[in-house]
């Protein structure tokens, strides 16, 4: 059945697509006769400058970096992202169908491209730092080990890239096999700017920010960003009558950049940022088993209060402290024969101090948390060879670093605790746990453009990878454990080609191939499992293969133009969770193999002067190929005689929704030379995706849909330019749950999205 679906849907797909190709080619009329001449022109600055700062025609907008491999992506500029109200990772899976993220709280933050990413899955217990993601984040060319690196608030953005799959992994340093986040930031030049925005909206949010960029001396610009976000609370503690799950944050960014001539430029970045949350869970559900209700008969027994909604009853309250900075200097020479050096090096800092407490009215555990203190560096030098007559390549070298150490303790009170858990040793039970990292990847690179045939591109690159992993983990006053030093290095290949065909001007098809090795990983968080045994301290290495053909079209006649592609990939040795009854942790395993398989088609239409609309649609079928000894879901594990494991084969993956999409429009009017009012509307909506590696059906995110609204009027005079809008987030006011976790005696506590917010926005620029 899934098979004829997804045939459905690849057939519909590009049955419309083929069909509205060919009905607009054969309509011509006299204003698509300057679209016509920019798109000719952009398609001859292609094919004749593929080899300089590349010029590539997709949707219109030109990208750079002439080794880039066509492959399915999504492109957002700082202004786009401004006017949709994009402030964080989180919210950029609203204009990304391919993109899921979850943010339950700072340090257990995970990313998936298409299904694929971060395999912890977590269903309860803590989250485990010795798994790498396989989606590559990169803030201004610099890698970032975790998500969480990312704080809340984007500012002086210049663009978002997302690009889907490992055909980058040859590019990108760093354990890319899901895909890539490239974050990038406006450069300051001599062109002064001075901003200020300021927006506020219900449930005390607000966001403020201010920017000074320009002419320092000679040949030297610089530039600094301040902002500032909070979020008030929006679940109501009904013990204290507070309101929980709100944060804020503030954060500043200076950049200095230095160009003596035309060959040479040297680029400083230094930015430090600080966190406070406090993420809050609420009741989700609680399960039946065999005609009993677990849950629901311990907190009667030990009066526990049981509460649902924005609603929660908590003796202690959970909050979150985050600080990082980092340092970048970056330099890119170009000297004789048209050769170019690059070199981006880095150092960054990130400490977290989550204080957490249990979910219930009553005190099982207070004061817990995992302390993390994450020290990064990084170096990427990159050779760009001259543009030969068919023929152009890039070549590199890159290092990444990490040190890091975590400490967590797990309190238990007196008496509650042990009733809870119906062990009198948990009570005045503290459990302390204490790891350390270092990791150490080295790699070089290789990525040639060759061009055999005027229409026909082929791209073909590798990377050979070292990863040197060392750490340690102790376990004290429950189930007393040390690893002793553990040590892996692991080779970590990966390769790619990308064939691109120029049908005409105007249509580009393309078939990408790639191979890439997601490094092992250490338990260095949970330690070993009883029942699996010392071994269970090493992870294998996780592989992807993959596959992607894809078709872009631009019609001026139409106003239009369209992506769409088809992918296949094969993650195997899934790095994922296991859990061990015996130390109730979480751990991490290799399970098997999954399949992650779609559509999606994006499109950029103009049907009247000033109105774009912008759909973006995935459809994705990813399902377990094999996993036999998976963790059983609660509706399993609590009956009165469990098997041992399940089999998931053939079941669908978590944190992968079938079908997600986004519709973005932006209509403007101008008044006049000076003046104009617009108006944007925005629709996301996602299928309802399991949350947990378990496949829990009780655990699964029902599916929602988002809808957001504004309307604005810009003024300028003098120089200045004025921008006022009122807007509405979640117009609907759904009831939507970011993140599900599996609790104790079959609950299940989710963190739920944001209510409806009512807000205004201002924003000066002069």
């Amino acid at each position: 059945m899934s098979i004829s679906r997804h045939t459905f849907a690849s057939g519909f797909l590009l049955a419309t697509t083929l069909l509205s190709t060919n009905a607009w080619s054969e309509q011509t009329s006299p204003s698509s006769n300057s679209s016509h001449k920019k798109l000719h022109k952009l398609a001859k600055q292609r094919r004749n400058l593929a080899a300089g700062e590349s010029v590539e025609v997709l949707g219109n907008r030109i990208t750079i970096d002439r080794q880039r491999p066509t492959s399915s992506s999504y492109h957002f500029t700082g202004k786009e992202l401004e006017s949709e109200r994009i402030n964080t990772i989180e919210d950029l899976q609203q204009l990304s169908p391919s993109l899921n993220v979850d943010a339950a709280d700072p340090f257990n933050s995970s990313i998936s491209i298409r299904g694929m990413g971060d395999g912890g899955g977590q269903t309860g217990g803590e989250a485990n730092v010795g798994m790498p993601s396989s989606v590559g984040l990169f803030f201004d060319g610099v890698y970032l080990s975790r998500p969480s690196m990312m704080a809340h608030g984007f500012n002086d953005l210049d663009s978002i890239d997302v690009y889907n799959g490992a055909t980058q992994g040859t590019l990108y340093p760093a354990n890319v096999t899901a895909g890539v986040i490239d974050i990038k930031t406006r450069v300051p030049t001599a062109t002064t700017r001075r901003e200020a925005f300021f927006s506020y909206g219900s449930y005390g949010y607000m966001r403020a920010s201010a920017l000074v960029s320009g002419k320092i001396l000679n040949n030297l610009y610089g530039s600094i960003s301040y902002n500032h976000t909070a979020q008030g609370g929006y679940i109501k503690n009904v013990r204290y009558g507070n309101s929980v799950n709100g944060y804020h944050g503030d954060s500043v960014r200076t950049q200095l950049y230095y160009t003596p001539n035309e060959n040479l430029n040297f680029r400083l970045i230094a930015d430090y940022s600080a966190e406070r949350e406090t993420p809050t869970p609420v009741l989700y559900k609680s399960i039946t088993v065999e005609g009993v209700n677990q849950f629901e008969n311990m907190s009667a027994a030990l009066g526990n209060h049981i509460i649902t909604g924005r609603t929660t009853d908590l003796d202690y309250q959970n909050y979150d402290t985050t600080q990082q900075l980092g340092v970048s200097p970056q330099i890119s020479w170009r000297f004789g024969g048209g050769w170019k050096l690059s070199s981006i090096s880095s150092f960054r800092y990130f400490y977290t101090n989550p204080v957490m407490s249990d979910p219930y009215s009553i005190n099982v555990y207070y004061n817990s948390g995992t302390n993390v203190r994450d020290r990064t560096w990084y170096e990427n030098i990159r050779f760009d060879s001259p543009q030969w007559k068919t023929i152009n390549f890039a070549t590199g070298f890159a290092y990444s670093g990490e040190s890091l150490n975590t400490n967590a303790i797990s309190q238990y009170s007196d008496g509650v605790s042990g009733a809870w858990y119906k062990s009198t040793s948990y009570d005045n039970l503290t459990v302390y746990r204490y790891g350390s990292l270092r990791d150490d990847y080295y790699s070089l690179y290789a990525q040639a453009t060759a061009h055999p045939l005027k229409r026909l591109t082929v791209k073909f690159g590798f990377r050979e990878g070292i990863d040197d992993k060392s750490g340690t983990f102790r376990r004290l006053n429950k189930s007393p454990f040390y690893s002793g030093v553990l040590s892996k290095t692991t080779a970590l290949p990966s390769a790619m080609v990308n064939v691109d065909y120029d049908l005409d001007n105007l249509t580009k098809f393309y078939v990408a191939l790639s191979y890439g090795k997601k490094a092992g990983a250490l338990n260095i968080s949970s330690g070993s499992a009883g029942k699996a045994g010392f071994d269970s301290l090493y992870i294998k290495p996780e592989t992807t293969e993959s596959i992607e053909v894809g078709l872009h079209k631009d019609i001026p006649a139409a106003k239009l133009d369209f992506k769409i592609d088809y992918f296949n990939a094969l993650v195997k040795d899934f790095q994922t969770q296991g859990y061990d009854t015996e130390t109730q942790q979480t751990y991490l395993t290799n399970a098997g193999n999954y399949r992650s398989r779609g559509v999606e088609y994006t499109m950029n239409w103009h049907p009247i002067k000033n109105l774009t609309i912008t759909p973006n649609v995935l459809y994705n079928d990813t399902k377990y190929l094999s996993y036999d000894n998976a963790r059983c879901a609660p509706e399993v594990s609590l009956q009165s005689q469990p098997p041992a494991s399940c089999n998931l084969n053939g079941r669908p993956v978590f944190r992968a929704p079938k079908l997600s999409l986004s519709v973005m429009g932006r209509y403007e009017h101008r008044l006049n030379d000076k003046s104009s009012l617009y108006a944007t509307v925005r629709y996301s909506y996602r299928t309802a995706t399991f949350a947990t590696v378990d496949d829990s059906p009780s655990a699964k995110i029902p599916a929602y849909g988002l809808l957001n609204f504004s309307l604005g009027y810009k003024l300028k005079v003098h120089g200045t330019s004025l921008d006022t809008s009122i807007w509405v987030n979640n117009v609907l006011d759904k009831t939507y749950y970011m993140s599900l976790r599996e609790g104790d005696y079959g609950s299940v506590f989710g963190w739920m999205g944001t209510p409806r917010v009512i807000g205004g926005s201002v924003g000066v620029h002069f």
